[in-house]
């Protein structure tokens, strides 16, 4: 699969290039995107040991070579079908080049509008996101898609053509805060660490981290960097959370990540792993029971029929107006302020102890409006 992505990477050079370029050039390129298979390569470029830069040399010319159809470069003619043409450098360098009208690059012509309002939706709403080099290489695919969306446009009114190309919008629920400016280069780095599976060192509100990147969530309107430091990474609880914006150094180490094969990190999530609790000691789960009274007029109902609060959610019809709800909670600040959000349609009768976190709120939040606050 290395070779493959590596002979993948030389023509995407070649053809972005639309000009000769010798093997070393291509080598270098190579290395500067993280195409050999390790760190040490990378050192033998710069001259730290000239037998494996030789190495890494041969291993692209055998590439060229495949790519190219024939071994004997110059005094046979390539059998490929990616327009890959070569000639004489200087002694006896060889020189690459794919011509820039061969059929190696995607026929946008016939991209379908919904592939092209794919790519659309993707750079409005992810460019934030996606690695800098990974959107570099994307945007062709951008621009062309685009151009085919002002094609469709031609065939129906522009009125229509600008629904179709907004037709989908994030949207944060409740009191919407912006979002804090962050280094793109820091997620990249990051996103670096995950792929090549390496520990980072970073610096974090004034302290220094050794830490195994497990992923990155996209928490609207924070993202957050889920990782153990190296002194943790045996232990089973012991997460940390990153918010990527308070990150003010980051560099990739040498030392190898520990990333269980079994993690999962959409796993971690529903599991609750990044939610605030009321009380940090207690995480346990609660068997909530909520009596709701709704008017003719509300969806509440239909809403929680919909989209439970959790799995195992029963929704009863009381008569008159009147519902209970059961389900299985932990004490979070989340679904605290979900009930509270509720006023006076939602009465906890069970257990005491959510009754009470509700209860300590409501007497706080009163006591900043007694006529005794100055």
């Amino acid at each position: 699969m290395k070779t493959f992505l590596r002979r993948l990477a030389i023509l995407d050079y070649l053809r972005s290039s639309r000009a000769y370029r010798s093997t070393d050039e291509i080598l270098n390129h190579l290395v500067n995107s993280d195409y050999l298979e390790d760190e040490s390569d990378r050192g033998a470029y710069l001259g730290q040991s000239e037998r494996s830069l030789s190495a890494q040399r041969r291993t692209v010319q055998r590439d060229l070579n495949f790519l190219y159809g024939t071994s004997n470069v110059l005094n046979l003619e390539g059998d490929n079908d990616f327009g890959l043409e070569a000639l004489r450098g200087e002694g006896k360098s060889l020189m690459w080049s794919i011509d820039p009208y061969s059929g190696l690059s995607y026929d946008f012509e016939k991209m379908p509008t919904y592939l092209a309002l794919s790519f659309s939706m993707t750079q409005k709403h992810l460019s934030a996101v996606m690695p800098s080099n990974t959107l570099s290489e994307m945007e062709r695919f951008f621009q062309n898609a685009d151009t085919k969306l002002q094609k469709e446009a031609s065939r129906i009114s522009p009125q229509q053509f600008g629904r179709l190309k907004d037709s989908v919008e994030f949207y944060q629920r409740g009191q919407r805060l912006q979002a804090a400016n962050y280094d793109i280069n820091t997620l990249d780095t990051v996103y670096r660490a995950i792929l090549k599976g390496k520990q980072l060192r970073i610096s974090y509100r004034g302290k220094t981290y050794q830490v195994h990147p497990f992923g990155v969530v996209i928490l609207l309107p924070k993202l957050y960097l889920v990782a153990k430091k190296n002194e943790d990474i045996e232990k089973t609880d012991s997460y940390r959370h990153f918010l990527i914006h308070k990150i003010d150094d980051i560099e990739v180490i040498s030392f190898s990540s520990n990333i269980p094969e079994t993690f999962s990190l959409s796993a971690y999530l529903d599991e609750g792993r990044m939610d605030v609790y009321v009380n940090q000691t207690d995480q346990r789960e609660y068997k909530l029971v909520l009596q709701l009274s709704t008017d003719n007029g509300s969806n509440l109902i239909t809403d929680l029929s919909e989209n439970p609060i959790s799995g195992d959610q029963v929704l009863l019809d009381r008569g008159e107006g009147c519902y209970e709800l059961t389900a299985t909670v932990k004490r979070t600040v989340q679904l605290k302020n979900w009930i509270m959000a509720l006023g006076r349609v939602a009465t906890i009768v069970s257990p005491d102890v959510i009754r009470n976190d509700i209860f300590s709120e409501l007497q706080a939040l009163l006591s900043n409006y007694s006529e005794d606050t100055g």
